[in-house]
């Protein structure tokens, strides 16, 4: 048998996509088929790791819009009977508020969709390109059914109303906290990436979840279990969102997002360090704060 000394046994490298939402490159078997959707290739635009960030209806919802998906509301409905199966047997949904339990049943919904949307009776490509996404803000407000955050506030602060913005119904003290906490983030991070303001958005609303889980949790409302999942919300958005890897505000040295950053810094500054670092005393720290007090009442020579 003749062998070509050319011959090698390298693999191709993947074929890899862009993700319009988080902005990575990944292989494109890390986004599912869209058929009909020529200019993708076939494909979604987002990746599979994006889409399985969406937890409620109106964020599933948004991804089939960015990725002309038709919407099928039968659909969403068998996706959400399943999920009340499979919670059925579950205790800690069973304690849970009954606001709480369509929560959990709108993120195992979420988890069906994927495995569903692609069966021929279910999936239809819709061009949505160059369309802003009509949510169900859009839908609510048309039927007369919310109240705009525009108009003027309620008179009663516990009635809620429509924050376009953080995309949900709030009374106006908690779109007050929202806004604070946003606008914190948005001070402390250069939040000029439309994702990276998505997600500050959404912690700011995990953060509140978790305030009224506490409240709820001392006056018997709700369960303890609520409170860890809240806090456990929170903290896998900080984590997904990556805001320790942000770029901070220019003028901010807690962490320098370069070498040619720290270069500079140490060019203009002559060290790294930003701060000086203050370590609780000890003992020995102690006694020598003390000898020295003795020694210069004395006039001792302290060298």
């Amino acid at each position: 048998m003749i062998t070509s000394k050319y011959r090698t046994t390298a693999k191709k490298p993947p074929l890899t996509k862009l993700c319009v939402k988080c902005h990575r490159t990944v292989p494109v078997a890390k986004f599912f088929s869209n058929r009909d959707w020529i200019d993708q290739g076939g494909k979604d635009s987002w990746c599979k790791d994006c889409i399985a960030q969406c937890q409620t209806k109106d964020e599933m919802r948004e991804y089939f819009w960015e990725n002309n998906r038709a919407w099928n509301e039968s659909m969403w409905a068998n996706a959400i009977k399943q999920a009340g199966l499979q919670a059925a047997n579950n205790s800690v949904f069973q304690k849970s508020s009954e606001d709480r339990q369509q929560v959990i049943l709108e993120s195992i919904a979420c988890k069906i969709v994927p495995g569903m949307m692609q069966k021929t009776q279910i999936y239809k490509y819709e061009d949505h390109n160059g369309d802003v996404y009509a949510n169900s803000y859009a839908e609510a407000k048309e039927a007369g059914k919310i109240v705009d955050i525009s108009a003027a506030k309620p008179a009663d602060p516990n009635v809620k109303i429509y924050s376009h913005e953080f995309n949900g119904m709030f009374k106006p003290s908690e779109i007050e906290y929202l806004e604070t906490y946003y606008q914190g983030l948005g001070n402390d991070f250069d939040l000029s990436d439309i994702s990276l303001r998505d997600n500050a958005k959404k912690l700011a609303k995990a953060s509140l979840l978790v305030d009224t889980a506490q409240d709820k949790y001392m006056s018997g409302k709700c369960s303890l279990q609520d409170v860890k999942d809240a806090i456990a919300q929170y903290d896998l958005l900080m984590k997904t969102g990556n805001f320790a890897a942000c770029k901070r505000k220019p003028g901010d040295k807690g962490g320098l997002g370069s070498w040619g950053e720290l270069s500079l810094y140490l060019e203009t500054h002559g060290h790294p360090m930003t701060r000086k670092i203050e370590w609780e005393k000890d003992d020995v720290d102690k006694i020598i704060d003390q000898y020295r007090h003795l020694t210069t009442a004395i006039g001792l020579d302290q060298t």
